[in-house]
């Protein structure tokens, strides 16, 4: 039996792994190797599994049997002791009543076929030891025997011994039974405590890796296993001399989907788009969702830039049917950059990622909606931006913007009733940056908004100093307008410098307003509240701001000067300005005209009922000192 039970672990584990269904898959998931960082933990835990399946199992295999042979022995044992001392006291009361029993040597006696005893041997000793008597069954005793002697007792005296026998064949047999059928049993223990829990680990680890590796909301791969698998890309390219592509994707109108519908919906939209665009990609290409809604394309093994362009042909023409989201139709599009591991002859995938990245921010300056192959004039582009910023940040902390004034006229009496602060910076090494050169970066690295602050608080302060009731105009970015501390802003603004606040002007574009939160709104009426004027710059010029004024109650309303400069010479310019004072006057709202240089347009102006203008025929820009001189001598036109 112990060497049947030490050799069955053995025959258990061949049996799994060469029948076992599914174990193989298991063994090679859990195998990881020795160049995994996960291989020595698999190994511990498969050991650890298989040890206790294995003792499990051999428990049940020894424990039965064992048991059983074991209680065998001890009955059979108990009873040969019982069987033995009635035998004793029998002996003794024969011998005592004839004494001359002791002189038979070696008689045999057959017990009767059937009997209680037929299956137990009976042994009768002198004090000698010489056997007087013995009473064998009818069957000879098969090995094993179990025996027990008891001594013959006379007033307290041993005068001879009896032994009682009896074959252990049987419960021998019968614990070979149970050996066999525990042996079956602990196999199917094994097999349920090593296979099913391996394979439960198995699919934790799979799901563990996936989770790891890929993106939980579209399925696809996430940034660690894209940049895994470029750098996998880029090696197989550097063999074979084959060309790679990478393209990087972004989203155009996404934010506004969020903002409008809800996080909700813009999951289902990413879901949606990642299947559109799985659908026009290869199988040996690699869609992989970097975050947010920012994708990336690994195309290898393909002609070049041939198969770029026409990719991103197809991922551009995958967003052009709208997405239903719930009964909302959505249109989204998609900006694309492209670099190209041949073309620029780099074989570090981190500096492949940003030549891509800076080709899809070409992509979207040139209108979003399209694609760009990366080049290596980007990166002189990428440098001036980023000197750019320096020379801002440094700006804006050692005082380099300053402010410069715009009159602006009452058109009846041709007084100076306040002016437009305008952001000017001298930037050292190249002179005056006009704002439309640094206030687009200024917006995407976050710097308008302390750049915002600072004017709000110069432009009060100054305003402070002039005579009467002159207002002062100040533009709002619309990005600045949704960073928080606006509000905060403006009324530090008025308390440190003690203006009035009826005499500030925000004025704002409709790009404050593209997104119609009510959050949006609910600051503008703050600001009103607070007393502070709001003028809508620019108006017309948007798709939507006839709507614009139904939502808000603007006090002003800014005629463009791609408008005025047509007057007198387009009759549709003349059109619209007269169709935007009047609907201006319609809902109690004044209008101011920028970008007046000529008599002849102040006059059409003033036919038309405009009552304020602003522009080079009443004053450039100019710096604080002269405003206020312009303001003593009243020389206006």
């Amino acid at each position: 039996m112990a060497l049947s039970t030490s050799l069955f672990p053995k025959a258990i584990t061949h049996l799994l792994v060469h029948a076992a269904p599914g174990w193989s898959g298991v063994r090679a998931a859990l195998t990881l190797g020795p160049t995994s960082s996960a291989g020595s933990s698999a190994d511990t835990v498969v050991r650890a599994v298989t040890a206790l399946a294995g003792l499990a199992a051999l428990v049940m295999a020894a424990a039965v049997p064992l048991t059983y042979l074991f209680a065998a022995h001890s009955r059979l044992g108990g009873s040969l002791e019982a069987s033995a001392t009635l035998h004793a006291a029998e002996v003794a009361e024969l011998a005592r009543a004839n004494p001359s029993f002791w002189e038979f040597e070696g008689l045999q006696v057959s017990a009767p076929a059937g009997s209680r005893a037929s299956a137990e041997r009976r042994r009768v000793f002198d004090v000698t030891g010489k056997l007087i008597i013995e009473s064998v069954p009818g069957e000879a005793l098969m090995w094993p025997v179990l025996s027990h002697r008891e001594p013959v007792l006379d007033q307290g005296r041993k005068i001879g011994e009896v032994e009682s026998a009896r074959s252990m064949r049987g419960a021998l047999l019968m614990t070979v039974l149970l050996a066999a059928a525990a042996a079956c049993i602990g196999g199917l223990i094994f097999v349920v405590l090593r296979v099913l829990p391996l394979r439960l680990l198995h699919q934790a680890l799979e799901r563990a890796s996936f989770l790891a590796s890929h993106d939980l909301l579209t399925g696809l791969p996430n940034r660690g296993l894209f940049a895994d698998r470029l750098a996998q890309s880029l090696a197989m390219a550097r063999r074979g001399g084959e060309p790679l592509a990478v393209l990087c994707l972004d989203l155009d109108r996404f934010k506004e989907v969020n903002d409008t519908l809800g996080h909700a919906a813009g999951d289902r939209l990413l879901k949606v788009v990642s299947a559109r665009f799985s659908a026009v990609l290869r199988e040996s290409d690699t869609l992989a969702r970097l975050g947010g809604d920012e994708f990336a394309v690994i195309q290898p093994q393909a002609r070049q830039p041939d198969a770029a362009d026409a990719l991103a042909r197809r991922l551009v023409s995958a967003l052009e049917e709208p997405v239903d989201l719930d009964g909302h139709q959505v249109s989204v599009g998609v900006s694309i950059g492209i670099a190209l591991a041949d073309r620029i002859g780099t074989t570090d995938p981190v500096q492949l990622m940003r030549d891509a990245d800076l080709a899809l921010y070409q992509a979207k300056e040139g209108g979003r909606g399209g694609y760009r192959f990366f080049s290596p004039e980007m990166n002189q582009k990428l440098r001036e931006r980023r000197a750019l910023e320096a020379d801002l940040r440094v700006a804006l902390a050692q005082g380099g913007f300053r402010l410069a004034y715009q009159p602006q006229v009452n058109l009846d009496t041709g007084a100076v009733i306040g002016a437009e602060a305008l952001l000017r910076w001298e930037r050292p090494g190249i002179g005056n940056m006009p704002p439309d050169r640094f206030i687009s970066v200024a917006e995407e690295t976050g710097l308008i908004g302390p750049i915002g602050t600072w004017a709000l608080q110069e432009a009060c302060r100054e305003a402070c100093t002039w005579p009467g009731q002159l207002t002062i105009a100040v533009n709002v970015s619309p990005v600045q307008f949704r960073q928080s501390g606006l509000y905060e802003a403006v009324v530090a603004a008025l308390e440190s410098s003690g203006l009035p606040p009826e005499r500030l002007e925000l004025e704002i574009t409709e790009g404050v307003l593209l997104n119609d939160t009510e959050e949006t709104l609910a600051t503008l009426h703050r600001l009103r509240e607070l007393g502070v004027k709001i003028a809508m710059d620019d108006f017309g010029t948007g798709y939507s701001s006839l709507g614009y004024l139904q939502k808000f109650p603007f006090d002003k309303v800014k005629i463009d000067r791609s408008f005025v400069r047509h007057l007198g010479g387009d009759r549709s310019a003349e059109a619209i300005v007269r169709a935007v004072v009047g609907m201006s006057h319609a809902l109690g709202v004044h209008t101011i005209a920028e970008g007046v240089e000529t008599l002849l347009q102040a006059d059409m102006l003033r036919q038309k009922g405009c009552e304020e203008v602003q522009g080079f025929m009443f004053g450039k820009p100019m710096n604080a000192s002269d405003f206020v001189a312009l303001l003593g001598s009243e020389e206006v036109p």
